[in-house]
């Protein structure tokens, strides 16, 4: 949401916009040319054979002839069924009265001879070709249902095996049906046969229906009609590939626009004798189909062509009207009897298709433009907005208290100096918090190190303040000069106790405050080694213990009393947990200092926290010598830790060197 909210988002949705507003009107008018190229396009020879026999009947050559309905519906009954066209005669308010084309109930076999001997009293016109090709339209309908399956089942495995030389037999009643001689405009066409046949035998690569006599036809297998639906033979299915629509389809849409009187569909070329004048690129809707009867009926509009697209279908129609005369005649006002509309041309392609062959034909140019559009309008709004963004970015690590951002301050404009000022705020706020932490860390260290100081004073001192008090109370109660006097060596033995355990206190406090000031010197670490076993010689010779001391003089710049107190802390740990009759070893090396002893080892897991205040195994001990130890090296800035080795412990510390 926030990108949303953005001024980058915003810049470039204003320039995305504006861009893609005049990229859009290039790709719609691409798309209206394809339109229109649909809309009055038209290539079905077959159709136009249908279209030049119906407008034969609405007009013969402008001549007058009698106007006979009935004779028009016989003409029209009469003539071959075709799987793309479909004709409808009207009244001349829309209204259906006849329909010819397959229906749901035609069964039939389409087979053709393409090698029938023209005889010469047929034809009116010498012909190129001594031949022509007969059409038979097979019914079906006597056929048992086995009967039928069998035929299918053939006509599958044939297609499936790819048989070259199979031919197929019939024989039965044959009558012709119209053909196109006087109204095609193709010489080939007009030389076609129709015809209709009720069979009584049929042989396909086997006897299908009836038994053979005399008087067989020999043709090929073209299609079979089921419940209305032509299936048309392998081949011809792949020739018209995705183009092709059904029967039952095309009678839903040819019905629909009957019964809708033709609404939205568009005029492509209609001729009209007063006022009004469209021309073959015009796109004018034509919303009644009465309004058509007004015309025909006043004599303004001789025929109407139309194109029907839709989303995944388009087609064409041509209106025609059949009158008792052609054409405007003064003083008489002609009446048109009826209307003939011949559906043609569908496809199985509309706008839809429109829209694919648009984006996938031009796939890459429209891809190249949509990506340029979308790279400059980024473009343009990055370089706009970048250095707004990158403030931003720099005022929100300083409100999350990092410092580190350095914004560039080149330029005179009002971004340059919005960015000296914020470099400058940031480095005075951090100054300021830096000073403030410090302070509130050293008061926070105070506090807890007075916190720690009191309990551990506290619990440290708890019980030699037990027994002064307990041996006071005895020397009260006592007259015996000998039991005073140990009551009282006692008391001070504790006192002694007490006084250490402060001395040590106060001396740890003012390390862990680093509030001493070291007062270094060279030391000579065998020496000063040297002189503090001699104040232990008594404690050794108590447990038989022997000193051994390894390695040569070596010299530190350090603190001599802290550094003392560091190995007599050592030293002392080490003869208080060494075996009886064992050797502690001193080594002194470059730049290490170790006591190792033979004694009983550390647990792992407290090899870390002996180092902390008031830790220690021994009873006697305060637990403090380890916790200066450690105060005393890092102040000093030498390293120190403990290895258990086998059957003993070693501690030592490092310095640089």
């Amino acid at each position: 949401m926030k990108r949303i909210r953005s001024i980058q988002f915003k810049v470039f949705i204003c320039l995305f916009i504006s861009f893609m507003v005049v990229f859009g009107y290039v790709v719609k008018n691409k798309y209206d040319r394809s339109f229109n190229e649909l809309l009055y396009y038209s290539q079905s020879s077959t159709s136009d054979d249908y279209i030049n026999y119906c407008t034969a009947i609405s007009n013969k050559n402008g001549e007058y002839r009698e106007f006979d309905l009935d004779k028009i519906k016989q003409g029209l009954s009469e003539l071959p069924k075709d799987d793309s066209t479909k004709i409808y005669l009207l009244d001349t308010y829309g209204n259906p009265i006849e329909q010819y084309g397959y229906e749901k109930d035609d069964h039939l076999l389409i087979v053709h001879d393409p090698f029938v001997e023209i005889n010469e009293s047929d034809v009116d016109t010498d012909y190129s070709d001594d031949f022509y090709d007969a059409r038979y339209y097979i019914d079906l309908s006597s056929l048992s249902s086995e009967q039928y399956q069998l035929l299918i089942e053939t006509i599958k495995d044939v297609e499936k095996k790819e048989y070259d030389d199979i031919h197929l037999y019939f024989e039965g009643k044959i009558e012709e049906l119209k053909n196109f001689k006087d109204t095609s405009q193709s010489t080939y066409n007009a030389k076609n046969r129709y015809y209709k046949v009720k069979p009584t035998f049929i042989h396909y690569n086997t006897d299908i229906f009836g038994q053979k006599k005399e008087n067989t036809v020999e043709a090929f297998y073209e299609a079979y009609v089921e419940n209305g639906e032509v299936h048309l033979k392998k081949n011809e299915e792949e020739a018209y590939g995705d183009t092709r629509v059904s029967t039952s389809k095309i009678n839903e849409l040819s019905k629909k626009a009957v019964n809708e009187h033709f609404s939205n569909v568009y005029a492509g070329l209609a001729t009209f004798l007063d006022d009004v004048s469209i021309d073959s690129n015009s796109q004018t809707a034509i919303k009644k189909t009465n309004e058509i009867a007004t015309s025909l009926k006043k004599g303004t509009l001789t025929y109407a062509s139309f194109t029907k697209i839709l989303d995944n279908y388009s087609y064409s129609v041509l209106l025609l009207p059949l009158d008792e005369h052609h054409g405007y005649v003064e003083g008489q006002e002609p009446a048109p009897n009826a209307l003939i509309a011949v559906f043609y041309d569908f496809q199985s392609g509309g706008r839809n298709q429109l829209r694919n062959d648009l984006f996938k034909g031009n796939f890459p140019l429209l891809l190249g433009g949509f990506l340029f559009i979308v790279l400059f309008s980024y473009l343009i709004s990055y370089m706009t907005t970048r250095r707004i963004k990158e403030i931003d970015r720099v005022a929100m690590e300083i409100t999350n208290n990092n410092f580190e951002g350095v914004l560039d301050t080149k330029g005179h404009d009002e971004l340059s100096s919005l960015s000296s000022h914020i470099n400058t705020m940031s480095s005075n706020l951090k100054r300021n918090i830096d000073a403030l932490n410090l302070e509130i860390d050293q008061v926070k260290k105070m506090e807890q190190l007075r916190k720690e100081f009191i309990a551990q004073f506290t619990h440290e001192i708890k019980t030699p303040l037990a027994i002064i008090n307990g041996n006071i109370d005895l020397l009260e109660n006592v007259d015996d000069e000998d039991k005073k006097a140990k009551y009282i060596e006692v008391i001070n033995k504790e006192i002694s106790v007490i006084n250490d355990l402060v001395l040590q206190m106060l001396d740890l406090s003012k390390l862990e405050a680093k509030a001493i000031t070291l007062d270094k010197k060279e030391i000579d670490l065998r020496e000063l080694s040297e002189d503090i076993i001699d104040d232990y010689e008594q404690l050794l010779m108590d447990k038989k213990l022997k000193i051994e001391i390894q390695g040569e003089d070596v010299l530190i710049v350090g603190d001599r009393k802290r550094i003392e107190m560091v190995i007599q802390n050592y030293l002392s740990n080490a003869i208080k947990h060494a075996f009886i009759n064992s050797t502690i070893k001193i080594k002194i090396k470059e730049n290490e200092f170790s006591i190792e002893n033979k004694g009983k080892q550390i647990d792992e897991n407290r090899m870390d926290s002996i180092w902390e205040s008031f830790v220690s195994d021994d009873q006697k001990g305060t637990g403090l010598g380890l916790a200066i130890v450690r105060n005393i090296l890092e102040l000093h800035e030498m390293s120190y830790g403990v290895y258990n080795l086998q059957g003993g412990v070693e501690f030592y510390f490092r310095w640089k060197k």
